[in-house]
């Protein structure tokens, strides 16, 4: 074939000239050079986001229990009374100082008088402080968020309380601290899961704390966590438990409503001390959480 001539496509009947072959072949090619430089940007980015991880990741080797030591009597509280009952919180200015600011303004604010607890992952988790029943955002939800305030001292016990927002960023699986919260329940410790959080932590305090308080390690310094529930688990323990509209199947339906069924609110949030509202025995006992409140219960039947 002579150089430049057009050839013509017996398969469709049409012409193309060389150039035009040379000019489509140059296309694919600058395509080809943008997608090889979206990947290596991605891959840079990703592992300088690694690396970030990394640099901040916390040294749990010598984490402190602080969360079942004996509070000051003038360690603030915070008391939701719910549909479901009253149940207390230790809060901790000193490890979440400016989550634990934004929140007591939010509570003598009177804010989450009136907010719903918007889904239901039964025994895990539950979350409230919405304005809505679904938890979506509403005229007068409060959207503020801060950078997620990580700390070696607080863990995802039972009973823990952990602030809620939106994603860090893509490649960031750490959660901003909003206006919502997430209320934390356990997942069960089955003799596999706890070999698997031993080979996990050289902290073996650690990880016979989560064994017999319970929680969920898996929320390990994803969250910012400031406070944890004391007093009035039976009624932590009914939230937990309340039946959903349609739970998840496995723990993973897409189309599961996690919503509470019947509705529950936070009728009253207010703050206090722990010198007005002592409960010593839950940071005395050696029980599980559960076990501490189905005590509270039995003693209360009595």
């Amino acid at each position: 074939m002579k150089k430049d001539r057009p050839f013509i496509n017996k398969a469709n009947n049409s012409s193309m000239g060389v150039p035009h072959a040379r000019q489509r072949m140059m296309q694919y090619f600058q395509l080809s050079l943008i997608a090889l430089v979206f990947v290596i940007v991605f891959g840079v980015i990703y592992f300088i986001a690694m690396k970030r991880d990394q640099s901040n990741a916390i040294d749990y080797s010598g984490a402190q229990l602080i969360q079942y030591d004996l509070p000051a009597d003038d360690t603030p509280v915070v008391v939701y009374e719910t549909d479901a009952g009253t149940f207390k919180a230790v809060l901790y200015p000193e490890q979440a100082p400016k989550y634990c600011e934004q929140f007591t303004s939010l509570v003598k604010s009177g804010y989450y008088d009136g907010t719903q607890v918007f889904a239901v992952q039964d025994g895990v988790y539950f979350m409230g402080g919405s304005k809505s029943s679904d938890g979506t955002d509403t005229d007068d939800t409060d959207k503020s968020e801060l950078a997620p305030e990580k700390h070696r001292d607080l863990w995802p016990f039972y009973g823990a309380i952990a602030a809620y927002g939106n994603r860090t960023s893509l490649f960031n699986s750490q959660i901003k601290s909003g206006s919502r919260c997430l209320f934390i329940g356990s997942v069960e410790f089955t003799d596999e899961f706890k070999a698997q959080l031993d080979s996990a932590s050289d902290n073996t305090a650690l990880n016979e704390a989560f064994k017999t308080k319970g929680g969920v390690p898996n929320f390990a310094q994803q969250y910012t966590i400031f406070a944890q529930v004391y007093d009035g688990l039976d009624a932590y323990d009914k939230v937990l438990h309340t039946e959903v509209v349609k739970p998840a199947e496995d723990g993973e339906d897409r189309d599961a409503d996690l919503r509470p069924k019947a509705g529950l609110k936070f009728n009253k949030v207010y703050l206090s001390t722990y010198g007005e509202n002592r409960h010593d025995e839950f940071f005395t006992g050696s029980g599980t959480a559960s076990e501490e409140s189905s005590a509270q219960e039995s003693s209360a039947a009595e």
